[in-house]
Order: C-alpha cells, then structure tokens, then sequence
C-alpha cells in the first residue's frame, strides 16, 4: 500500500509543553489514523505524516485499534523517532510477533514529539 499520507491522520485533541521560560518542550496529540495494510517497516506511518518534525516522535501509546469487526482488539506501538510501528499480538507465531507488522482498521494513538 506505502507510507500513510496525512490525509488520513485526524487530529483528536492536542497541548503544548513548555518551561517556565516560555521555551516550546513538546507537542503531545492524540491522533486517529485510518490504516491500509500499514504500520510495518516498509508501509511506514511515518512522524511527518503524524504533523511532527522528521525525526522529532518521542513517544507514542497505542488507545484503540479496531479493524471494522465487532470487537476492539490489541495492539501494540512503538518508534524509533522517525517512524510509528505497530506490532499485531494475534501475528501467525512466537518468533514474528515481535516484529512490526502492517495492518488494516482504525488506530488511535497519543502521540509526543516536536512540531
């Protein structure tokens, strides 16, 4: 399918952090994206995409991911500053679930980073 574009990243909610300075610190949101066998190493879901700089994803934490059936199921999330993997529990075998995986639904993740 390829990387997610920024037309299906909906935005939820979103604050700024900043010191006592006024010094910008970080942008947290969270984010709804629509996904098409996407979320894996090469179908990237990636920061600019997510409205963050290249690079600038600190974090992220999975809220819901549902894939159309009639059940919320699980699924986990990581980055490696560049790029949101996600990592599917009900994968075929031991040795693959740890590795990250495109899937298709709806993901909704609280996302920090810098703008």
């Amino acid at each position: 399918m390829g990387a997610v574009a920024s037309s299906a990243v909906t935005l939820v909610r979103a604050w700024e952090e900043g010191d006592r300075n006024g010094k910008f610190q970080a942008v947290y949101r969270q984010l709804s994206v629509v996904l098409s066998t996407q979320g894996g190493a090469t179908n990237t879901i990636g920061a600019v995409a997510l409205g963050f700089r290249a690079g600038g994803l600190f974090s992220v934490n999975c809220v819901l991911f549902t894939d159309g059936g009639s059940q919320k199921r699980a699924v986990w999330c990581f980055t490696d500053g560049t790029n949101l993997y996600i990592g599917d529990p009900t994968n075929a075998t031991d040795a693959t679930r740890g590795i990250p995986g495109d899937v298709t639904g709806t993901l909704v993740v609280d996302c920090v980073g810098l703008n």
